[in-house]
């Protein structure tokens, strides 16, 4: 085994359009940290590194089994058991995820969270410590400037959601709501890019939306398609998942210039965010409530391209920079 390399374990399904961009990042770092950067599928080459980042705790857990003197990264990408209890009513995978999480928390080198919300809760939670740890929100887009530029994008009343349909991210309340707008301002549209093509057919028929478009695109594509529109949705319960989350949406939908609904949930957003632009609402109101602030912004505020821009431009420079992330992890001495 080598001490100055580092392998990366990134199993099959592991890296996707969320992911890769984040493990890029780290990759960047722990190479100018000075290590040689190794990346593998294959569960057999964990045992011939020294230092291997891992994307989860199962894969920790498994990691240590087959090579017990490892220095284990792992990245926790969420909080596997209360997600299992939420998406699948799981008792018992959450009680498994529960000692995946003690384990790899107590046992891994470095940990590496999505917020510092989601440390605190695994240290709460667990009434255990960690020996080194950073922290690191999820994000795969720098500032698409560009997107300013789009013709009318702040004149036109064009809403977009993006992502997948199930319960638990809201769709049926964001639908709801739109409608309520839409009965006010009638030219208003809403598209959603979406893979679930007839879930989201039914969905829009349950609501008696008028003016909708369903469509998926790529996500070299994504910038392009994002850019010409004004609002994006991300309703979310209040719920410790999502309290603990930093989900990409919204970094796909800042990026482009477009202004966030969104509910005051998610934690590490109400700490770093400004939202002098961004439409927030409190997760306690009712869609009726939501729907007349939304009006109300509409109708009373005249946004300053230029000063949302400026606003952008200082959140990408640090909460969603690249180089920033790899610039803490060189200057904190992790590696």
């Amino acid at each position: 085994m080598t001490s100055n390399k580092v392998l990366f374990f990134c199993p099959k399904n592991t890296i996707n359009e969320a992911t890769e961009y984040y493990v890029d990042i780290l990759k960047e770092a722990v190479k100018e940290s000075g290590y040689e950067i190794s990346q593998s599928a294959n569960f057999k080459d964990t045992k011939s590194f020294k230092n291997i980042f891992v994307m989860s705790a199962k894969w920790c857990f498994l990691v240590k089994l087959t090579n017990p003197r490892a220095n284990i990264i792992t990245w926790f990408q969420g909080l596997g058991g209360e997600e299992a209890l939420l998406t699948r009513n799981s008792k018992r995978d959450k009680a498994i995820w529960s000692i995946l999480e003690i384990f790899a928390i107590k046992s891994s080198w470095l940990n590496i969270y999505v917020s510092e919300e989601m440390r605190e809760y695994f240290l709460e939670k667990y009434r255990i410590t960690d020996r080194n740890y950073f922290i690191m929100p999820c994000f795969n887009k720098e500032l698409n400037k560009s997107s300013f530029e789009y013709p009318e994008k702040y004149d036109v009343l064009s809403f977009v959601y993006a992502g997948g349909l199930d319960k638990w991210q809201c769709i049926e309340q964001t639908l709801e709501l739109y409608k309520k707008i839409e009965e006010k301002f009638p030219h208003a549209s809403i598209t959603l890019l979406t893979k679930e093509n007839q879930k989201a057919i039914e969905l829009i028929k349950k609501y008696n939306i008028k003016n909708s478009t369903i469509k998926f695109v790529s996500l070299n594509m994504l910038n392009k398609e994002l850019e010409q529109y004004k609002y994006g949705f991300l309703i979310r319960d209040d719920h410790i998942v999502n309290n603990v989350s930093t989900p990409t949406k919204m970094n796909s939908y800042l990026a482009n210039g477009i202004i966030p609904i969104y509910t005051d949930v998610i934690k590490d957003f109400n700490v770093n965010f400004d939202r002098n632009s961004f439409i927030l609402l409190d997760h306690k109101g009712s869609i009726d409530n939501w729907s007349e602030q939304i009006v109300s912004s509409e109708i009373n505020t005249n946004i300053d391209i230029e000063d949302y821009r400026n606003e952008l431009y200082i959140l990408f420079s640090k909460y969603y920079s690249r180089r920033f992330y790899i610039d803490k992890i060189l200057n904190s001495s992790i590696f």
